[in-house]
């Protein structure tokens, strides 16, 4: 009886210290689609002239900071490379961003005085779009292990709604490459709405 209520007062104990020892054994260094980083990231970044053009609020540097500032936080050096000419080695994170429009204000004002279809359809084509590709090459790859398409609208003209939603995308970037295995999201449409 007395081993008994020994070893409910040890219990938690012991269950605790089995959690720390599995959790120990189980992180280890970061991976990029499976593989441990065992150097610096090259973060590539290519913005086609209309992004840069359309993106007036900053939803692009968003997106790019939550990169680097995630990989960092989680203890991965990483540089940023945006140079037409900059051709880094791997293991490599290639952002290109295709198309980036903020929605338009007086698009979609119009379409509420004018009411009913014309003015329904005012107010859809007044949401801004994005599309970016990533590509996510672990060290030693020749052709990358992912690709993946992000796209959707930025449904409104505010700044901090585009901020958000280069900040989701960005995020979806870090899940799609910091991942344990090599599957890769390239089948599937990655869509996501502004605010």
């Amino acid at each position: 009886m007395v081993v008994r209520a020994a070893s409910h007062v040890f219990r938690p104990f012991g269950i605790a210290l089995a959690s720390a020892v599995l959790t120990a054994c189980a992180s280890g260094p970061p991976l990029l689609l499976g593989q441990p980083i065992k150097k610096q990231i090259a973060v590539v970044v290519h913005i086609s002239a209309e992004a840069s053009h359309g993106d007036q609020f900053g939803g692009i540097g968003s997106m790019v900071e939550v990169v680097t500032d995630g990989l960092t936080k989680r203890g991965i050096a990483n540089q940023i490379f945006a140079a037409d000419d900059d051709h880094p080695g791997t293991p490599r994170i290639e952002i290109l961003v295709t198309h980036w429009s903020e929605a338009n204000a007086d698009l979609r004002e119009a379409g509420r005085i004018v009411g009913g279809v014309v003015g329904a359809g005012l107010q859809l084509s007044s949401a801004g779009t994005y599309e970016v590709i990533v590509k996510i090459y672990r060290d030693g790859d020749d052709q990358p292990t992912c690709v993946v398409r992000h796209f959707g609208s930025v449904s409104s003209d505010d700044p901090e709604s585009n901020a958000s939603t280069g900040e989701h995308v960005g995020n979806q970037i870090l899940s799609d490459s910091l991942r344990a295995t090599t599957e890769c999201q390239s089948n599937q449409v990655i869509r996501h709405s502004g605010r």
